[in-house]
């Protein structure tokens, strides 16, 4: 049985200071990407960056998006393993976490904010891989479901579900019994983090649906603009509440998360009040650190920021965001030589040596983040952009398997996902499951397990083990922008 108490992740080391089945294809012809087996795909270990294998994955991750669907199952889903779960949750819909049943705001907004960009940023991947579709219905469900969690001017539903009695139980969503606990945050729990993780998703949405659906874009941006200002207003770490049932992801800063909301806020609305407490939370942070993830969006506003400079917006703070781009984040990663304890493993995985849990996470979120670099910057682009595909062979195909379900070759066949691990109804679902060891029943197709935990060879696909196996939106959030970013860029 999974240890209810363990975190998501360890918490980076620095702390901040108080202060359908079908989907289109590339061609005419439609592709079929079936939900229940795994994506035929090529078999080479190293090809083009913009490769069968790499458009296929691309548009596989969102079926495991479509696989995580809390609430009403829409008409457009595929996995058809899924239905209608929890729908007398406070507020229903939105997406579980990772292999349990949580719905947790924080790490959502970052997750949805990451893959409302990519599809802004790479839309010609997304074309491409046939994905267009998925992803704006994907992202149009869990946006609505964070701005549905805004009840009330000062009260926001951060997360619905109990992680005690929740990873006391292995079964099926869809059968899961009882009530779940919502916990909620107002102006007496500030929660400047959740906000700003959760405005960022808001605002981006709102760009990516504004001509699509401006009615929808428009109410998007308005929960953007007056969650931003609470979190602005109220500032402090939202796990200072409610710290039982947050601990899954207890966060380590909220500065970085408004200026992440400011700069989206900035992009959004061209205002430049927005740019001007981009650069004031910058420099009340003192620097930042490097480790992309829900708990550190530093390179992701500083990204934001630089990019929006090179489109003759007046940024504030522009040559120290440069400054800290070259010589902290991209020195740190691509240098790889115990800087930042960034190591590089023989086989090319580039991770935090501190960092156990999610390290393909790690890497595709740096590899997100060197793609946008290298969508607005010719400065050493191709070496940007090897980078990236370093990364993201690795998850693919470099150790000669994939750590991409239903993907490539080798793929894991017991990802840590309760629903994945399930029979066919009416078969009974439970702790039998968890201990099997044969191969979940269900496709998981598209998700990214966490990987190797301590360097090449050490990853084993076996269900109990939770920190080499587990999934979660937000592992694959990065990894499907980096994905978008080498197909378009490549």
């Amino acid at each position: 049985m999974e240890d209810p108490s363990t975190r998501k992740e360890p918490t980076t080391p620095d702390e901040e200071p108080s202060s359908s089945a079908w989907t289109e294809g590339a061609s005419s012809s439609p592709q079929k990407i079936p939900a229940t087996q795994e994506v035929p795909t090529t078999t080479a270990k190293k090809s083009s960056a913009s490769s069968p294998i790499t458009d296929t994955a691309l548009a596989a991750s969102w079926l495991f998006y479509e696989a995580q669907v809390s609430g009403k199952k829409p008409s457009w889903n595929r996995i058809a393993y899924r239905g209608n779960s929890h729908l007398d949750d406070p507020v229903p819909g939105g997406w579980y976490d990772a292999g349990d049943f949580l719905k947790l705001n924080f790490p959502l907004g970052v997750s949805v904010s990451f893959l409302a960009w990519s599809v802004q940023e790479f839309p010609g991947a997304y074309a491409q891989a046939g994905a267009t579709t998925p992803a704006l219905n994907n992202v149009r469900l869990a946006a609505t479901y964070l701005a549905d969690c805004h009840t009330a001017d000062y009260k926001y539903v951060g997360q619905i579900g109990d992680p005690g009695p929740d990873h006391a139980y292995w079964g099926r969503p869809e059968q899961q019994p009882g009530s779940r606990p919502a916990y909620i945050w107002t102006a007496a729990t500030p929660a400047s983090d959740l906000l700003g993780a959760v405005s960022a998703a808001l605002s981006s949405t709102s760009l990516l649906f504004k001509t699509r659906d401006p009615a929808f874009a428009a109410k998007q941006l308005s929960h953007a603009k007056q969650l931003y200002a609470w979190g602005k207003k109220y500032p402090g770490k939202y796990n200072s509440a409610h710290s039982a049932a947050t601990y899954v992801y207890s966060s380590s800063r909220y500065l970085d998360k408004l200026m992440y909301a400011a700069a989206w806020l900035f992009r959004a609305t061209g205002e430049a009040a927005y740019a001007a407490d981009a650069y004031a939370f910058w420099q009340s942070a003192g620097s930042g650190d490097i480790y992309t993830s829900w708990d550190s969006t530093f390179a992701p506003a500083i990204n934001l920021l630089l990019k929006l400079a090179s489109e003759g917006k007046t940024v504030p703070g522009r040559a120290s965001y440069e400054a800290w781009m070259t010589s902290s984040f991209l020195s740190a990663w691509q240098t790889a030589d115990g800087n930042w304890s960034i190591v590089k493993t023989p086989e090319g995985l580039v991770y935090p040596s501190w960092s156990q849990w999610g390290n393909l996470r790690y890497a595709n979120n740096a590899g997100f983040m060197m793609a946008l670099r290298a969508s607005y910057s010719s400065i050493d682009r191709g070496k940007n952009l090897a980078w990236v595909q370093g990364q993201v062979d690795y998850a693919l195909r470099t150790t000669g398997r994939s750590f991409v379900c239903g993907v490539g070759t080798g793929y894991p066949k017991q990802p840590h996902h309760r629903s994945a691990s399930c029979p066919n109804m009416p078969a009974a679902c439970g702790w039998d499951q968890f201990y099997s060891t044969a191969a979940s029943p269900q496709a998981l197709t598209g998700a990214l397990v966490g990987g190797p935990p301590n360097g090449d060879g050490t990853y084993v696909d076996l269900r109990s083990d939770y920190v080499s196996n587990e999934v979660a939106v937000d592992y694959n959030a990065g990894f499907t922008g980096a994905l978008a970013g080498l197909v378009a860029l490549s």
